[in-house]
């Protein structure tokens, strides 16, 4: 089964929710708009170009910690891998 083009995406979202295409639209780049900012903000807080407390003022406090817990994972986990016991 091929996935679903765009076109065929939004004329579900239209049926499925009873708003308008305008409206399914304007809710989808408002959402991209909002998921490209905090991926921009992450990447530049963890390139040392944002203080943790700026992307906190930005993001809250959940969603750093989250970052912070997996940036700690990934680098216990290269650790692993290139230790050579």
């Amino acid at each position: 089964m091929a996935a679903a083009s765009l076109r065929d995406k939004v004329d579900y979202l239209v049926r499925a929710t009873g708003r308008s295409e305008a409206e399914v639209m304007g809710e989808a780049v408002v959402q991209g708009v909002e998921a490209l900012y905090r991926e921009e903000l992450t990447e530049e807080y963890l390139a040392g170009r944002l203080e943790r407390s700026g992307l906190v003022a930005e993001l809250g406090e959940e969603a750093v910690a989250d970052i912070d817990y997996t940036k700690e994972c990934l680098a216990q986990d290269i650790a692993w891998g290139l230790r050579r016991d």
